[in-house]
């Protein structure tokens, strides 16, 4: 069972411990939480004020949007199956998440840690100055839950620190019998599944530098956020390995549990893209009356010592140059969910895939035979894909996204646009693929040459090549695209390709590009937008200079098709980039392994018009600039009861982390 995730936990504790009253907590620091989790702590999160972070998330517009009462009833089912999703921490130790709320008196933190030829271990770390009374309520509720499992407790003394350890039966007579520790020491209560993981905790108090806080990449990840947090004290923080973190997620796995198809993990570790060491981040709530969330993250990615080249293999794709914040374009819709451009140099994107395509396949030359098949073949385009395509490309890729009304899984709309170098050269390699699909037809809108795609009828099933490991490996944000997953298209719609304005368009539906190209809509475009200059002039002030990536996310269109598909008992269904996320997220492991659509468990039917809740919806965006040795990111979702975004002058500054 899957017990963390770094994109997850964050929403998870934010509803299950900010929904209810949380009573006053005094600011003493006790031990911090990243000296006593150990060195192979492949996930961590912590929360720095418990109390802190509830008022916070009580001050925004999605706080306030929880605790409307036309909300309750989805409200309390939806907290019902999180804590369902997240019950690992119950299930091992014998904690409900909810009490812990009650319990701390300054930080909470969890991780997840890595052993080698074991099954990984959790470990809670909690500050409980001047609660030790609230400590032993939830102790003795934890007992009473254990008991009932037919644990067996018993003590032993480390020192002046007591230790209680319960051997807890497990259900199967294969599986192996569970263990819980518990001890405090310095006002922190620890726990873990593992006893020689604890009794390893217990002995950093005394040696607090030999803990996960002495890792290069936390160290660096953290520094990064830091300095770019510029005082401003996180109310989150969070760190992965995310390679280490699918090792240790798949340990959990019950023993004896066939894998199918092919090792993705596997594979983008070989091709070179295990030099993403390390991701982390700070997270704030309600900065300044402008932000309602504010995050930083910071992706480790050194050089390779001594390599002539930077990375290795395929990860030497991820070239994003920085470049000044682009212009927006004319032709860009003033209607859309979501926008994002990225720099890419895409000649060295292609000239690097062969490999990871190779190792895709299974076999070598595969990629270089698709090539030679793509230029030979006589009943093929017959194009030299390299030289009449990719050498005239530009380095500038635009994703748009909307969607048609009435809501329907099928109806979100996308648009990848390339910048072209040479126009006329990419308008005769389309031709050529054009005029050899059959299933394509030449159209005339408007004086520009549109090819439309009916999608061919077969009997064969798609293969589905995508792996829930890939979430793990995402360095881009929480509300990216899953990697390996396209959004699927009304089978009805044809989709659509043309070559115009120096630029290349590819879009899902053929009515959303002759929407784009319209002459009649041409005064209604995103660049006339208020919200879009507000988010724009937010990140350049939130991360100045040049960048790589930059987004546009209009929240309330880009969550409407989920909340639509919610009241429709429809989400399982859902084939938007939101949807798809949302879905694997909460499939159950055994569902998703046997490819079952699941059953929707949240009773959407009694939310309200999504006009009544909209207002809670603010734009959003995120800017990444490449840096020697990874990525920092940036990104703000403003609120839509301020005029405009501003600077943060938060007296929530920055006292101790390490």
């Amino acid at each position: 069972m899957v017990i963390f995730n770094k994109r997850f936990i964050s929403l998870s504790v934010l509803l299950v411990l900010s929904t209810s009253w949380l009573g006053h907590t005094t600011a003493r620091a006790a031990v911090s939480s990243d000296t006593l989790m150990p060195p192979s702590t492949r996930g961590f999160v912590s929360i720095i004020d418990i109390d802190v972070l509830h008022k916070n998330w009580q001050r925004t517009q999605l706080g306030q949007l929880v605790r409307d009462e036309a909300m309750r009833p989805f409200v309390e089912d939806l907290k019902r199956q999180l804590r369902t999703k997240i019950s690992g921490v119950r299930d091992k130790l014998g904690i409900d998440l909810a009490d812990l709320k009650d319990v701390a008196g300054g930080e909470i933190a969890f991780g997840m840690i890595e052993r080698e030829n074991d099954r990984a271990a959790i470990a809670l770390c909690m500050d409980v100055t001047d609660r030790h009374r609230q400590l032993e309520q939830l102790l003795q509720k934890a007992d009473q839950e254990l008991t009932k499992r037919e644990a067996t407790k018993s003590t032993s003394q480390r020192g002046d620190t007591q230790i209680t350890t319960y051997e807890i039966p497990t259900r199967t007579e294969e599986a192996e019998l569970r263990t819980a520790i518990f001890f405090v020491r310095d006002d922190m209560f620890c726990a873990c599944d593992n006893r020689a993981e604890a009794m390893e905790m217990l002995a950093r108090f005394r040696n607090q530098s030999a803990g996960l806080s002495s890792i290069d990449a936390y160290q660096h990840t953290m520094r990064n956020c830091l300095q770019e947090a510029q005082g401003l004290r996180p109310d989150l923080r969070w760190y992965v390995d995310p390679f280490g973190y699918a090792r240790a997620t798949r340990s959990l796995a019950p023993a004896g549990q066939k894998r199918y198809g092919k090792d993705y993990l596997q594979i983008l570790a070989g091709q070179g893209f295990d030099a993403i060491q390390g991701l982390g981040g700070f997270v704030n709530l309600s900065v300044a009356g402008s932000y309602e969330l504010l995050h930083r993250t910071s992706v480790y990615a050194p050089p390779i010592p001594g390599n002539s080249e930077k990375y290795r293999l395929a990860m030497r794709m991820l070239k994003f140059p920085n470049r000044q914040a682009p212009t927006t374009l004319s032709w860009l819709p003033r209607k859309l969910a979501t926008y994002r451009t990225l720099n890419c140099d895409l000649s060295n994107a292609f000239e690097n895939f062969n490999t990871l395509f190779d190792a895709i396949a299974g076999y070598e030359e595969a990629f270089a035979g698709v090539l030679e098949g793509l230029e030979r073949d006589p009943y093929g385009p017959q194009v030299d894909v390299r030289q009449d395509f990719v050498n005239h490309l530009g380095e500038r890729v635009m994703l748009v996204t909307d969607y048609q009304v009435p809501i329907t899984p099928q109806c979100e709309r996308f648009m990848v646009v390339v910048e072209l170098k040479n126009e006329e050269a990419v308008a005769n390699t389309v031709r050529k693929f054009m005029e050899s699909d059959p299933n394509a037809s030449e159209h005339d809108y408007e004086g520009t040459v549109v090819w439309e795609i009916q999608e061919a009828e077969e009997d064969i099933p798609e293969l589905d090549i995508t792996s829930s490991d890939l979430d793990l490996l995402d360095p881009i944000g929480v509300e990216e695209t899953v990697l390996g997953d396209t959004p699927a298209g009304n089978s009805d719609e044809a989709s659509a390709i043309c070559v115009t304005d120096s630029h290349l368009f590819i879009a899902s539906h053929s009515e959303f590009l002759r929407e784009l190209l319209s002459t009649e809509e041409s005064h209604h475009r995103l660049h006339s937008a208020p919200d879009f200059h507000e988010v724009e002039s937010s990140l350049s002030r939130l991360l100045p200079g040049k960048s790589a990536i930059r987004s546009f996310i209009r929240t309330d269109e880009a969550v409407r098709p989920v909340y639509e598909l919610l009241r429709q008992g429809k989400m399982p269904e859902a084939e938007t980039l939101l949807g798809r996320f949302l879905n694997r997220l909460l499939t159950p492991p055994d569902e998703e392994e046997e490819g079952v659509l699941r059953k929707q468990n949240i009773d959407g039917s009694k939310l309200p018009e999504f006009e009544m809740v909209r207002r809670y919806f603010g734009p959003a965006g995120t800017v990444i600039r490449s840096e020697e040795d990874g990525w920092m990111m940036v990104g703000a979702s403003l609120s839509k009861l301020s005029p405009q975004a501003r600077i943060p002058s938060s007296t929530r500054t920055i006292k101790s982390l390490r």
